[in-house]
């Protein structure tokens, strides 16, 4: 009997459906029989921490047949996020690279799949959880450098890398970026050495945990490194084009997201502040030009009157598509409609904070086909 890892098979298991195989320890002996039932995401992400395995031959004779449930689009970015959470906070776990490798592909799919979704799904996260944010954080400038990347034209094995750098920059200091958004306030100096260490700290847990790729060790390093040495913890005055990337994307995702006593920035201020104090760097500059001015995701109001939300970026960068929840009146329409604003009628004439709107749809309502009639 060949026994591979479950978390090779892991993308074919399911929160609240059967086992499709066996679990088996590394002796080949029975855990827990096929059928058993996984009744929730805890208890998946407690089946993969183990460090079990299946039947080669059994997984590849039923994975074609393993009965997954119609998950929705915020479900599998939830769930993802959600086995993060565990993932990240346990480096010294004997598959931990494994599991890394794991996700970047499931995060990969995502660029590789609906790109304005990816985007709507990262602008509109729910920061509720303050205490999680170093996890969100840690998904969202992964998620974003897989479409740079993409957009790049950087091979398979390094958009890799650079997937899984920026998926563990902050391994270190995960629960720390989570006290701090909770708390709101600045940080103490024993807290300032901590954020300070962070980049070489990361890089050290990938090393002790068997990782080996240098481009993926260095940009985590130099992270927060800027050009001329003003950066830190080295003040390397060149950093890597791969460090430069993930500055600029956690920069990004950083100014976006909100903190206790914060509201996050709006796309288009983020934008413009990261351009800024960038001093016109490239990779600065397209981020900014792959988001658009008014990303999907961003609340806006339009010549109609109405109020939207941006759904597809639009051939031009102040002209997306986006889906009207409100009329001019301000009452909710009864399903959202798809309104094209390179139509003069339809422009958008100013961002709308995204306080003021009482309306949330499910993101598989905005993006179901009625919205796009």
């Amino acid at each position: 009997m060949k026994l591979i890892p479950l978390t090779d098979v892991s993308q074919l298991l399911y929160a609240g459906v059967t086992l499709p195989w066996g679990v088996r320890d590394g002796n080949g002996a029975l855990l827990l029989a096929r059928g058993h039932l996984v009744p929730d995401e805890r208890s998946l992400a407690a089946l993969l921490e183990r460090g079990v395995f299946v039947d080669a031959a059994e997984a590849t004779a039923h994975s074609g047949k393993a009965n997954a449930p119609k998950e929705n689009l915020s479900n599998r970015w939830n769930s993802l996020e959600s086995r993060l959470g565990t993932l990240l906070r346990s480096p010294t776990e004997q598959y931990f690279l494994q599991r890394v490798n794991d996700a970047i592909g499931h995060i990969a799919a995502y660029a590789d799949g609906n790109v304005d979704i990816l985007i709507f799904l990262i602008m509109r996260h729910d920061h509720s959880r303050m205490l999680n944010y170093g996890i969100a954080h840690s998904l969202h400038a992964a998620a974003l450098t897989s479409l740079l990347t993409r957009k790049l034209g950087w091979h398979e094995e390094r958009r890799q890398s650079a997937i899984g750098a920026a998926l563990t920059m902050n391994i270190s200091m995960l629960e720390l970026q989570g006290q701090l958004a909770n708390r709101g306030v600045r940080p103490v100096p024993s807290e300032m050495k901590l954020i300070k260490e962070h980049p070489v700290k990361s890089a050290d847990l990938l090393r002790q945990a068997g990782l080996d790729d240098d481009e993926w060790l260095q940009a985590i390093e130099q992270h927060h490194e800027e050009t001329g040495g003003t950066g830190y913890p080295l003040q390397v005055t060149q950093p890597t084009e791969l460090a430069r990337l993930l500055l600029f994307v956690d920069r990004f995702t950083a100014k976006h997201s909100p903190r206790a006593g914060r509201k996050p920035l709006p796309a288009q201020q983020a934008a413009r502040d990261l351009f800024t104090q960038s001093k016109g760097d490239q990779l600065a500059a397209l981020v900014i030009k792959e988001l658009g001015i008014y990303p999907p995701g961003c609340y806006v109001k339009l010549a109609s009157g109405e109020t939207a939300i941006v759904t597809q970026r639009g051939a031009t960068a102040n002209a997306p598509l986006v889906a009207a929840i409100t009329n001019r009146h301000g009452d909710q329409l009864s399903h959202p409609v798809r309104r094209d604003t390179s139509t003069p009628g339809f422009a958008v004439v100013s961002s709308v904070n995204e306080n003021s709107v009482m309306v949330r749809l499910p993101v598989d309502m905005l993006f179901s086909r009625a919205a796009n009639q």
